[in-house]
């Protein structure tokens, strides 16, 4: 290997703008995770009458005629909805978290480090 391969990118910088640019990062992530999670909790009774079909299927072919969730809290249907939404949330903003993860996590690796990450 010559030193031109190892040659890490031009980007020394002091540890308070790394701090700040891990914080913008974070911010970013966590921004777009909370709006991912709005836009599915507006839609989680959809998503859980979905998610109930099968198990409704197979309780009516067992032989109950109206199959019915049973919550034993007032507030479980609520956390079913909101965990709902966070699974959904979680998986519509990763690729917006996977990219703020490599935007800053590229600039300390070496080339042939970033080349690993390529088919990805």
């Amino acid at each position: 290997m010559s030193q031109a391969e190892d040659h890490m990118d031009e980007s020394s910088a002091p540890l308070i703008e790394h701090l700040t640019e891990l914080r913008s990062r974070l911010i970013r992530s966590v921004a777009a995770f909370v709006i991912a999670m709005l836009f599915c909790f507006i839609f989680a009774g959809y998503l859980l009458d979905f998610l109930l079909l099968p198990i409704e299927k197979t309780m009516r072919e067992l032989g109950n005629p109206n199959p019915v969730m049973q919550y034993t809290a007032p507030q479980e249907y609520f956390f079913t909805l909101l965990r709902i939404a966070m699974v959904g949330g979680l998986a519509l903003s990763f690729p917006v978290i996977a990219t703020q993860l490599w935007r800053f996590v590229a600039p300390g690796l070496y080339r042939n480090e970033k080349s690993a990450f390529l088919p990805f």
